[in-house]
């Protein structure tokens, strides 16, 4: 959801499932839940993470990946556009952080517990993808943006292991 400059998430968020369409952030979570539930005895990584791409506008894709490691995976996303064009690299990756931050804040202690209940705590990481590495421009950025959140319930990852927001967002946001 865009509100003038900023970009808001909620439970009534709109995600697109790749496999159920369009679905509310609390539909979203409900299918996650199911998704768990339906084979306890594997292990599952939850990954979020941000990508944009800039034009005369900015438009960022936030993706969650529900992966059952070794046996698929299921993923929403959600598209929100920024009515301005973001050309400072440092904005644009503290941007697509806050964005990711935002949707992490959706994963409160609730919502973590009913998926500890569903698997225990043994098979489940939670993952936060930030779209910069050790090679090319965003290497400066990466104690800042992994300092932001550190202190999240949520392993910071960046390139090469933060595919939710380098290949996964990367490749809807070529899509606008």
């Amino acid at each position: 959801m865009s509100s003038g400059s900023n970009i808001l998430f909620d439970e009534t968020t709109v995600f697109r499932s790749l496999g159920k369409g369009e679905l509310t952030f609390k539909e979203a979570f409900d299918e996650i839940l199911n998704y768990i539930k339906a084979d306890k005895n594997s292990s599952y990584k939850i990954s979020i993470g941000t990508d944009s791409q800039v034009s005369g506008k900015t438009y960022f894709v936030t993706c969650i990946h529900v992966h059952r490691v070794g046996k698929g995976a299921i993923g929403f996303l959600h598209k929100s556009v920024l009515q301005r064009p973001i050309r400072n690299l440092r904005e644009k990756i503290y941007m697509e952080t806050c964005i990711t931050l935002q949707l992490a804040y959706l994963f409160d202690e609730e919502r973590i517990g009913m998926i500890y209940d569903a698997l225990g705590k043994k098979g489940i990481t939670f993952e936060f993808h930030i779209d910069i590495g050790r090679k090319g421009e965003t290497k400066v950025l990466i104690n800042e943006m992994v300092g932001m959140v550190k202190g999240l319930n949520f392993v910071p990852k960046i390139k090469p292991d933060s595919f939710c927001a380098s290949c996964f967002a990367n490749r809807y946001t070529k899509a606008i």
